[in-house]
């Protein structure tokens, strides 16, 4: 059996119930509130009312399926003018964009997509009206 510690600093006013709720949840989002209700020792009215006040308190932003992609882009984006909104705009248009951050550190923007080689120069050049880029592959998913 595996075991994996990790450290939460999202909400410190989760209890140990929440979180547990959250990591079955997030390792099988299609248990029912009762099946998640007996490996927490609760009733499944109580898991679906603590799911609905975490959804409340925006712990839990959405329920979604992780999805598979052959190739998978983290490209990091140094912006060359202040366009901001344009390019936000324009980055949103391409289905292939998993999601978008605005971050310090290293660049201003950081991109997760999943491009075919060839969307992905076309996504590039259009890119470079607004900013240099810096484009890393995923090998394998590790967790």
């Amino acid at each position: 059996m595996k075991t994996v510690n990790t450290i939460y600093f999202q909400d410190e006013s989760m209890d140990k119930k929440d979180r547990a709720i959250l990591d079955l949840l997030k390792s099988n989002s299609r248990l029912s509130w009762k099946e998640i209700g007996e490996k927490v020792f609760l009733s499944g009215q109580a898991v679906g009312l603590r799911v609905q006040n975490l959804v409340d308190r925006g712990v839990i932003e959405r329920f979604t399926v992780a999805e598979h992609y052959p190739s998978e882009q983290f490209i990091t984006i140094y912006m060359d003018n202040s366009r901001f909104a344009e390019f936000e705009q324009l980055v949103s248009s391409f289905a292939a964009v998993q999601a978008i951050y605005k971050i310090t550190g290293d660049g201003c923007y950081f991109i997760h997509a999943s491009f075919a080689a060839q969307e992905l120069e076309q996504f590039l050049q259009q890119i470079t009206l607004y900013a240099r880029y810096k484009v890393n592959h995923s090998l394998r998913k590790v967790l």
